[in-house]
């Protein structure tokens, strides 16, 4: 069950000093056991009122054959006590917690940062919160999102502590652990995820300032192992290695760019055709590609149907939108403008579950109508000066 889940179920507090010590090495909570297992010999719920460790359920325990311990007086290094607490496969996915701080209680770390080790592990853990400081994208289990750098004062940096982490786990291929929590619900670790690449974008601080960020792009795999990931999973990492340095550059990390600055960079890094069609990821590419849409869009949906947009407001005060391929990239589509649209919410949910092929048709119109005009005018305006 997990031992949060486990005491949270019975109605049971942590032990804080005796545990039983399996041979494995993990540790476990004394009274909470006794408890439990002699409310189940009875047929009753647990039997509560043990007092003193030392007293009654260490002398019981270790008559029945069990291995107790003190931390006081064990040899566990203390910043590895946590980890034996949580078991050797611990974390598992699907564990939930209503915060933090009860994260930190079941394996230690930090109760604040995005990016962080629990002590005794070198797995990275990466934690988003749909209502927090951060332009992060929800996660998906069909297809990659994005998740955004470490550092809410300022321009981020690659080299600081929490994005250091995941651009070791990036280059080592190893996978993290992704915590999630949506609006009004709990936290919970909701899958493994790899990175398969980053690059640079622009976005606010917690103060209002426009800085260049680090987009993280994230993809769900099954298990930590590589041996259960798809194939097009490492040729997905092979492609985006090329995406961004460790310094921003380009029109995608700048406040001010134009939609024809913004429309150069993406055809600057869109490759020549070839003879053998290969989906390659591009961050750098898409992010441009992306801000060029929404900037086209002036903050409206592109949708000439929409029926009207949410009335929430993204972190920057603008409306919310998404930005979709209209060909998707795995079938052929392109990381452009003109296959891109800016929907609001509710037409891109409307498209996922409605015709297809009808809103596709559609799409590829409003698309390609929208980048003509756009540059279209970008054109009249530097006639104009």
């Amino acid at each position: 069950m997990g031992r949060q889940k486990f005491l949270d179920d019975y109605g049971l507090s942590r032990s804080k000093k005796y545990f039983i010590e399996l041979p494995d090495g993990t540790l476990v909570d004394s009274k909470p056991i006794i408890s439990v297992a002699l409310g189940k010999k009875l047929g009753t719920e647990p039997v509560r009122g043990f007092v003193g460790g030392a007293g009654q359920a260490k002398p019981k325990l270790e008559k029945l054959g069990f291995k107790v311990i003190a931390l006081s007086e064990s040899s566990v290094p203390p910043l590895s006590i946590s980890r034996r607490l949580a078991g050797p496969d611990l974390p598992r996915v699907g564990e939930t917690y209503n915060n933090r701080s009860q994260v930190k209680l079941a394996y230690g770390g930090d109760i604040n940062a995005g990016i962080i080790r629990f002590p005794g592990d070198d797995i990275v853990n990466v934690f988003s919160d749909a209502t927090g400081p951060y332009a992060d994208e929800p996660p998906s289990l069909v297809k990659s999102f994005g998740y955004r750098g470490a550092g809410l004062v300022g321009p981020q940096r690659v080299e600081s502590v929490g994005n250091a982490r995941l651009e070791r786990a990036r280059l080592e291929g190893a996978a993290v652990r992704y915590w999630y929590r949506p609006k009004g619900e709990p936290l919970s670790f909701v899958s493994w995820v790899v990175v398969i690449g980053r690059s640079w974008t622009n976005g606010p601080d917690i103060k209002g300032v426009d800085r260049p960020e680090i987009e993280w792009e994230l993809r769900t795999v099954h298990s930590r192992s590589p041996e259960s990931w798809p194939e097009d999973l490492f040729e997905a990492v092979d492609s985006a290695t090329e995406a961004s340095g460790d310094v921003p550059s380009g029109p995608e990390a700048t406040a001010h760019s134009t939609y024809e600055q913004l429309l150069a960079r993406v055809e600057a890094l869109t490759p020549s055709a070839s003879g053998r069609e290969v989906v390659r990821v591009n961050l750098a590419r898409s992010q441009a590609a992306r801000r060029a849409v929404l900037l086209r869009s002036e903050g409206s949906c592109e949708n000439t149907r929409c029926t009207g947009m949410p009335a929430d407001r993204n972190r920057k005060g603008q409306p919310i939108l998404d930005v979709d391929h209209v060909q998707d990239l795995a079938l052929g589509g392109s990381d452009h403008p003109s296959n891109m649209v800016a929907i609001c919410p509710n037409c891109h949910a409307s498209k996922t579950r409605g015709d297809s092929v009808r809103w596709r048709r559609e799409f590829a119109k409003v698309a390609r109508t929208a980048h003509l005009s756009a540059v279209a005018s970008a054109r009249s305006q530097d006639e104009g000066r």
